[in-house]
C-alpha cells in the first residue's frame, strides 16, 4: 500500500520550506506514487464527474457568492449590478451582483480543467458533471475585522463542521462511481470553534487538540465507509495553516502555537486514518498546510504570484469579511469600503481566515497536479 508522507509536527512547521518556483513547487508539495518529473503511471484516470464535499473553503452559493474575494459585476461607470439586473446599480453589497466564473475557488477551476462546470456557475461549452456540494457556513468566524467571534464559530461548526460534512456524503453516494473524482477538504469550521474554546479556557487544549485528532479519523473513517465502495477517486485536501492567516498573526504568540497545534492535529488525524483506510489507487493527498507555508514566506511567495501573504485584502474599512467580500469600487460606506484593486491576484488572504484568489488557483493547480500523477 502506498504510504503518506510522515506526518508535519508543529517544529517543521515552523521552518520556511524553499521552492526555487511555481512549478518546482508543485512537483515538491504533490504526494504521489511516482517521482515528480519521472516514473510511469499503470493508468490515467480521467473524471467524468466532479463531486466536492466541505466547508466554506469549497462552498458556492446559488447566486455564485463565494468565500473569497468575489468579483462584482459593474456598469460602465463602474456600479454594482443588483443581483440578477443588468440596469439597477446598487451600493449595497448584500444586493450586488457577481460574475461567479471570475475569482473562482479552487473546486472550479479544478473541475473546469477537467471541462466541467457546475449549476451554480454555468459555463458556456462547458458540460453540467460538476456537483459542489459544500456547505455554507452562513456566518464567518471573525468579524469583519477579523476578530474571532466564538458565538459565529460555533454557529459555524453547526452548520459546516465535520459532521455536517459526513452526512451530506452519506447523502450524495448515489453520485459517486469509479468515474468520479471526488474533492474533500473540511474542518476548518471546526478548528475554529476549538480554537474559540481554547481562548476561553486555555487549560483545555490538550483535550481540545485529541478532539480535533479524532474528527480527522472520524472523517477518514466516514470516507472509507460512503465513498471507497463506489470506486470514486478521492482528492483530500489538508487545511492550510490557520496560524499563518491574519487571525493567527493578530493573535499572541501563545494562542498561534494553540492554533497551529488545533490545525495540525485535524490534518494529521485524517491523514494518518486515510494512510490505513486508502492506498494510492484511489487516494491523493494534497498538503495545503505546506503550500499555504510557502505563500506566506517572503522568500518563497513570489514563486506564487504573491506579494502580500500578511494582510487582508478585505481591510476594516475597505471591505468586509466573506462572502461579501468584492472587487467592487462602488460602495462608498465606512463599514464596507472599498476593497484593493490588486487584491485578487496578490494577496494570500482575502479576509481572516479565507484564502484571496490567486492562492485558490495555486491550490487547484496542485489538485491538478496530483490526480494527473497519481495512478488512481
Amino acid at each position: 500500500m502506498f504510504r503518506l508522507p510522515v506526518s508535519l509536527t508543529s517544529s517543521s512547521l515552523r521552518r520556511p520550506l524553499k521552492a526555487v518556483g511555481a512549478v518546482a513547487a508543485a512537483c515538491a508539495l504533490a504526494v504521489t506514487v511516482t517521482a515528480c518529473g519521472g516514473g510511469s503511471q499503470a493508468s490515467k484516470f480521467k473524471p467524468a464527474r466532479v463531486v466536492s464535499f466541505g466547508d466554506d473553503n469549497s462552498f458556492v452559493s446559488s447566486a455564485g457568492k463565494k468565500y473569497t474575494v468575489n468579483a462584482v459585476s459593474l456598469d460602465a461607470s463602474g456600479n454594482a449590478y443588483v443581483s440578477g439586473s443588468t440596469t439597477t446599480t446598487t451600493n449595497d453589497p448584500t444586493q450586488m451582483g457577481y460574475n461567479c466564473q471570475v475569482n473562482a475557488v479552487w473546486v472550479q477551476t479544478v473541475a473546469a480543467a477537467y471541462g466541467f462546470d457546475a449549476s451554480q456557475c454555468p459555463v458556456s461549452g462547458a458540460t453540467r458533471e460538476a456537483y459542489l456540494l459544500a456547505l455554507d457556513p452562513v456566518v464567518t468566524a471573525t468579524t469583519s475585522a477579523g476578530a474571532l467571534d466564538a458565538t459565529s464559530a460555533a454557529a459555524a461548526k453547526t452548520n459546516a463542521g465535520v459532521a455536517k460534512v459526513i452526512t451530506a456524503m452519506q447523502n450524495n453516494v448515489a453520485l459517486l462511481n469509479n468515474g468520479t473524482l471526488v474533492l474533500m477538504m473540511a474542518g476548518q469550521p471546526d478548528v475554529l470553534d476549538a480554537f474559540a474554546r481554547y481562548r476561553a479556557s486555555p487549560s483545555s487544549l490538550a483535550s481540545l487538540v485529541s478532539e480535533m485528532k479524532a474528527l480527522g479519523v472520524s472523517l477518514s473513517t466516514a470516507m472509507a465507509q460512503y465513498i471507497k465502495p463506489t470506486g470514486a477517486r478521492i482528492a483530500l485536501v489538508r487545511l492550510p495553516l490557520l496560524s499563518l492567516s491574519p487571525l493567527g498573526q493578530a493573535a499572541t504568540e501563545t494562542e498561534r502555537e494553540a492554533l497551529l497545534q488545533l490545525v495540525v492535529a485535524f490534518n494529521d488525524g485524517v491523514t494518518n486514518q486515510a494512510e490505513v483506510d486508502f492506498d494510492g489507487r484511489q487516494l491523493t493527498l494534497v498538503r495545503t498546510d505546506t503550500l499555504s507555508q510557502q505563500m506566506f514566506d517572503s522568500r518563497t511567495r513570489s514563486s506564487y504570484g504573491i506579494s502580500n501573504s500578511t494582510d487582508v485584502g478585505c481591510a476594516s474599512g475597505r471591505g468586509t469579511a466573506a462572502p461579501l467580500c468584492n472587487t467592487s469600487y462602488a460602495d462608498p460606506t465606512a463599514s464596507q469600503g472599498v476593497v484593493n484593486s490588486t487584491v485578487s491576484s496578490v494577496y494570500l488572504w482575502a479576509d481572516a481566515t479565507h484564502f484571496a484568489p490567486q492562492a485558490h488557483a495555486r491550490l487547484a493547480a496542485l489538485v491538478v497536479s496530483n490526480v494527473n500523477r497519481n495512478p488512481l
